[in-house]
Order: C-alpha cells, then sequence, then structure tokens
C-alpha cells in the first residue's frame, strides 16, 4: 500500500469511528440534535471528501479499504484518545461547519514560543524532520507508523504552527499507541491547548493537570495553565500564583516573560477592581 493510500485509509478509519461516536452520543442525549447533526454533516463532508480522494488514485491503487482496520470503540471501557476526540475534534468541526474556517479565540494569548518541552530526539527517527517539508514528513510517518518519534515531530511541527487540527490527528494517535510518560505529558498539555484555543477551558485545564500529574516539571504545561485559567476560565485570582509560578521557569523565552507578565498585571488588576 502506498504511503498515501495509508494515509487516507488511516484518516477515513478516523472519520468512521467518530461518525460511530457522535451517533452514540446522540442517541444517549450527549449531544443534542441540531448540534449533532450539525457535527454529523461535518464528518460525513469529510468523509466524502476522504472516499473521493481514494477514488482519485492510480487504478492498481483503488482497492477498497479493509474494514478490518476500522478500530470499532470498545463501549465498556473507552480510551482517554477517545474520550478527548469527542470533545475537542466535534468543537473543530462544529467551528468549521458555522465559519467556513477555524478561528482560534486565544491567539492574541496564545504564548509566542509554547516549545519548550523536550521532543523526541533524532536517534528514533528515520530522517532528520527539519530537512523535509510537511508533505514529506507524512509519507514517512504513513510509511514508518510504528516510529512514534517521528509522528510526534510531526505534530509538534504543526502545533506551533496553528495548524491545530492537524496537529491533533497525530497527537490523538500518539495517545492510542502506549506513549512513553515523556511522549504522554507532552502531547496531553498541547490537546488541553487545543481545547483552549477551541473554546474549551474545562476540558482544556482537565487534560493540562493530567499532563503535571505525570509530570509536574513539564514546563509547558505549567504555562500553559496561567493562560488556560484567567484566559478561559476566567479566574484570575486563581490564575496569578500560576503566572508567578511561570516566570521562574527556567529558559522562558522573552516574548513570553512579556505575555506572562503583561497577563500577571491583568490579573492582579481584575482581582483589586
Amino acid at each position: 500500500m502506498s504511503s498515501e493510500r495509508q494515509r487516507l485509509v488511516d484518516r477515513q478509519n478516523l472519520v468512521e469511528r467518530d461518525i460511530e461516536e457522535l451517533a452514540e452520543q446522540i442517541a444517549e442525549g450527549e449531544v443534542d440534535e441540531t448540534t449533532g447533526g450539525q457535527l454529523m454533516a461535518g464528518y460525513e463532508k469529510e468523509l466524502a471528501s476522504i472516499n473521493a480522494a481514494l477514488t482519485e488514485l492510480p487504478k492498481n491503487e483503488r482497492k477498497p479499504a479493509a474494514k478490518a482496520m476500522v478500530t470499532t470503540p470498545d463501549k465498556e471501557a473507552p480510551s482517554e484518545g477517545r474520550s478527548v476526540r469527542r470533545i475537542v475534534v466535534g468543537s473543530l468541526v462544529v467551528i468549521v461547519a458555522l465559519s467556513g474556517a477555524i478561528f482560534f479565540a486565544a491567539r492574541d494569548t496564545t504564548p509566542d514560543d509554547p516549545g519548550m518541552s523536550a521532543t523526541a530526539g533524532p536517534g528514533d527517527l528515520t530522517v532528520d524532520p527539519d530537512s523535509v517539508s510537511n508533505e514529506q514528513l507524512e509519507a514517512v510517518v504513513a510509511a514508518n507508523p510504528g516510529i512514534p518519534a517521528m509522528r510526534m515531530a510531526l505534530a509538534d511541527r504543526y502545533f506551533v504552527t496553528d495548524q491545530f487540527p492537524q496537529a491533533l490527528d497525530h497527537y490523538l494517535i500518539v495517545v492510542d499507541s502506549n506513549p512513553t510518560p515523556e511522549e504522554e505529558t507532552v502531547v496531553l498539555a498541547r490537546i488541553g491547548w487545543i481545547a483552549h484555543a477551541t473554546g474549551l477551558p474545562e476540558a482544556a485545564e482537565e487534560y493540562v493537570m493530567q499532563s503535571l500529574a505525570i509530570d509536574p516539571n513539564n514546563s509547558e504545561a505549567q504555562l500553559f495553565l496561567g493562560f488556560i485559567t484567567f484566559y478561559g476560565l476566567d479566574d484570575p485570582a486563581r490564575a496569578i500564583p500560576q503566572f508567578e509560578a511561570a516566570l521562574q521557569i527556567d529558559g522562558l523565552p522573552a516574548a513570553s516573560v512579556s505575555q506572562v507578565e503583561q497577563a500577571l498585571e491583568e490579573a492582579r488588576a481584575r482581582v483589586d477592581s
């Protein structure tokens, strides 16, 4: 199977799983019918696009997608990745369906250089991620699905350029693939930030706190927490000590220091007013 076909089949499997989970949510009353209809329309549109792309592959690549590859959700014990997907991906689809483009409300409050957590070293990689384009790295990841460091490098590239839906796709695969504690703490913090940027502050806080439970010294998660608490949860009093702790992070970039100091000043003013 070519890397392009593998990429499309992987995406097809994810969307089909999302459709199954959304149908469950609607049936169980977790999502109202109006919102559910908008979500389902978004998923079905994406699935149709994927199917069309599959049919446009060269004839020798037009093999039917193997249904055995579709992962059926375990209704008794949903995984962390599926739980995150139900919350965050659904919200992203709603935004796309309603506005025609993704608008991240947190863009003006995002730390300029959040990427302070350690990322996977090149030892497990088959190529240097910095030497190839996103498209080339996607192909490498599709050809080497068992190398999480490569997928993390691609997801991180999308994340730092605010391409959150693309980043989320890969982070969720990492979460579903028994990540190491070092990988898991980074992924959970960044999924939390994506939730915050999508207007889901409670989910954002939950996943950042899960990240910190794995590694209390995750400086990126510490930085995210203050912004989520202040700008997302609108809780300046609780955000103040979080911002103060963030300013103690070793090696915090100057631009991020400036943003944290500004946010801290605003939070103190809110509390004093």
